[in-house]
């Protein structure tokens, strides 16, 4: 492998614009940094002409970076780049940059080479792994997709073909990431032989025939991997760029439909029949977290078999241009993966990163926890909001949706007060009985101390305040917990009466827990029970206080919108929550408690209002007057005179009869409270 300067080369390779330009962005800072040399190799044995441009950009340990143009049987070196990141997004972009203006061309083939395990969050190895920087390219982070779409932004232009030289890229997620800035992506299905692609043929296609287009030479890419890796079980396919918005909305679709009802056990079983592709054996297990798409759509058109499941399963294979599968148990595989874990556990674990994803815009997540039907997962909590107070005491209040996989409702809570009647810093015991429970300070919230729950196997500890807590109404608990438990196995449970609420998992850091409680008299008991088997680091707890909101009352419950408008309300000072619940009982936290205070007095109204029968007109005045309430008609006659004796804690009890015992009829009535310094007015309806 010769490597000479390229200073006299330079000019004529700008100036001439050629058919292709491949580059070929070469992350081999890691164990595969000697299969690098080797490809090398390969691309050399054809190397550039005057309608084919290769240009390298390659990474090992300790050395550095370089720069290379591959001439036939050599190598030239553009630039030392030192030691730098492969796999952050502002150096691939760079590269694509660069190599575009180096060697302008009809036509664009951008080769990403080095490990490769899918969508996956960072720390998870996911593209690429860089040994001197410590970092990996992470799809959901949104790495990839930032270097395209800078790239693009920049330039203008998009990648004919973007190929992965890397195991298991060939996924719906990937590809929605990258979907506006290529026209195909070729890459493999499952764990790809380690020498990766045959370079030599691939190249020397583009060489013996320099107008192919992108497509055609995609395809004779999948044929050339499949001859060469016959003795190895893989797959490999090229998929249409261009097709897959259409493919997205049509599954986007097809979701929404699905999960209005409850899974049935037949479309259940689909999981277990479809063909499954691990990440790490080229042999496939029904565990596997990944499955072949198109194998699943097929499946779940033959059970609901409409004409929307039969129009996405078109589309698919509009979207797949050619797919090649060789080796045992791989026969079902049709071009993309998807993720689809066996368990509801691995789903849960990876869902929050998942949502990162454009391709999550589909719901496919929702899909999935709906087809699991375990949803333990809260709704994130809502900040509540208000827009000012007009004139008449009118307001509006407004949260940002809560996320959740399931639909969610909201329950809204007013109050005029909060009372503060237990706390508890946990920086003694005097307060609780301990059975397995302690006092650490070691790590805490605030202060110096924490109760800790214990951590070990097959615990049944609790901590049980020693009196009862008397809520009248509605209660709030306020505390700071930090856990590390074995997710859905090892539980901290915090009771009140009826109320139980479960905590496992790891929150990760201190979390600020606002649970609402229901009126009782009862102790706070705290518990946490673990099994024989894996034991993490136990729960902390806390800063505990216990709220009562005085005069505490849901104004609405079930509610399905997000705005809440509030006319004609009474004078004083209120305080507003709201927390959401999913249709599997998980709650969020509740709201930041918003203060809204009201200066004007509000018009008479009555309860009901309309009113049939009879109601209670409501009243509002200050304290130091004495009003009466006159009923006036639409004509202005008095139909009803109330004295001030009459009038009990600002309201007023109305038969519906006037002043001579006789039934008023439907219509509307003007209601006038007056007093020498004060009057209001206002007006209420009868429906017979």
């Amino acid at each position: 492998m010769r490597k000479i300067p390229l200073f006299f080369f330079l000019i004529p390779i700008i100036l001439n614009a050629r058919e292709w330009t491949v580059m070929v962005y070469m992350a081999a800072d890691n164990s595969l940094s000697d299969l690098a040399d080797s490809d090398l190799v390969e691309m050399e044995a054809v190397g550039s002409d005057d309608n084919l441009g290769i240009l390298v950009q390659i990474d090992r340990p300790y050395i550095g970076a370089m720069r290379y143009y591959v001439g036939k049987d050599t190598l030239y070196k553009i630039m030392d780049m030192g030691i730098i990141n492969m796999c952050d997004w502002q150096t691939l972009r760079d590269f694509m940059e660069w190599g575009m203006m180096f060697l302008p061309a009809k036509r664009y083939f951008l080769i990403l080479w080095d490990h490769g395990l899918g969508w996956t969050f960072s720390p998870r190895r996911t593209f690429g792994s860089d040994w001197s920087s410590g970092r990996e390219m992470s799809i959901a982070s949104g790495d990839l997709k930032k270097a395209f779409k800078s790239f693009y932004d920049a330039t203008g232009k998009i990648i004919h073909i973007i190929g992965f030289d890397a195991c298991n890229m060939q996924e719906i997620e990937i590809a929605n990431e990258i979907k506006e800035y290529g026209k195909v992506m070729i890459a493999p299905q499952t764990v790809w032989p380690i020498n990766g692609f045959p370079y030599a043929d691939i190249l020397f296609s583009i060489r013996s025939n320099p107008k192919i287009n992108e497509i055609d030479l995609g395809k004779k890419i999948v044929d050339i991997c499949k001859s060469y890796y016959s003795n190895q079980p893989s797959a490999i396919s090229l998929v249409s760029l261009n097709n897959l918005t259409e493919l997205k909305d049509l599954i986007k679709e097809t979701i929404e439909d699905i999960i209005n009802s409850p899974p049935a056990q037949g479309l259940r079983e689909l999981r277990m029949r479809v063909q499954t592709v691990s990440l790490i054996n080229p042999n496939p297990a029904p565990e596997d977290d990944y499955i072949d798409l198109g194998d699943f759509l097929r499946l779940l058109n033959n059970y609901l078999n409409t004409k929307e499941t039969a129009q996405l399963c078109e589309c698919y294979k509009k979207t797949i241009i050619k797919s090649e599968t060789w080796g045992s148990g791989l026969s079902k595989l049709t071009g993309l993966t998807t993720w689809f874990p066996d368990r509801y556990i691995e789903f849960k674990n990876l869902v929050e990163e998942y949502n990162l994803l454009s391709y999550s815009e589909t719901g496919w997540h929702k899909f999935l926890n709906w087809f699991y039907d375990e949803d333990d997962i809260r709704p994130t909590t809502p900040e509540l909001f208000s827009n000012s107070t007009g004139t008449d005491n009118n307001f509006r209040l407004f949260w940002k949706k809560s996320f959740d996989l399931a639909p969610v409702s909201y329950e809204v809570i007013e109050c005029t007060d909060t009372m503060l009647i237990f706390e508890d810093n946990c920086e003694d015991t005097v307060n609780w009985i301990f059975n397995g429970f302690s006092m650490v300070n070691n790590f805490f919230y605030e202060g110096s101390t924490s109760f800790f729950s214990g951590n070990g196997s097959n615990l049944n500890n609790t901590l049980i305040s020693k009196d009862n807590i008397k809520i009248d109404g509605i209660g709030l608990l306020d505390i700071y917990l930090y856990y590390n438990t074995e997710d859905m196995v090892d539980s901290f449970i915090i009771e009140y009466g009826t109320k139980k609420i479960i905590y496992y998992g790891r929150s990760g850091s201190w979390q600020n827990c606002r649970v609402i409680l229901p009126s009782g008299n009862s102790p706070l008991k705290f518990s946490y029970h673990t099994n024989e088997a894996i034991n993490y680091g136990g729960v902390y707890m806390d800063r505990i206080k216990l709220y009562q909101l005085v005069s505490g009352t849901f104004i609405r419950t079930s509610f399905i919108d997000t705005t809440l408008y509030i006319f004609n309300k009474l004078s004083g000072e209120y305080h507003y929550g709201v927390y959401a619940r999913d249709r599997y009982g998980n709650e969020s936290n509740l709201s930041n408690l918003l203060t809204i205070k009201l200066e004007n007095y509000a018009t008479p109204y009555s309860i009901p209002n309309p009113f049939a029968e009879n109601c209670e007109i409501i009243l509002d005045y200050p304290d130091n007057v004495n009003p009466e309430v006159y009923i006036y008609s639409i004509s202005g006659r008095l139909v009803k005179k109330f004295p001030s004796s009459a009038i009990i804690n600002k309201r007023v009890f109305w038969d519906g009869k006037d002043n001579g015992n006789k039934p008023v009829g439907s219509g509307l009535y003007f209601i006038l409270l007056k007093d020498k310094n004060f009057s209001s007015i206002g007006k209420i309806a009868r429906q017979r």
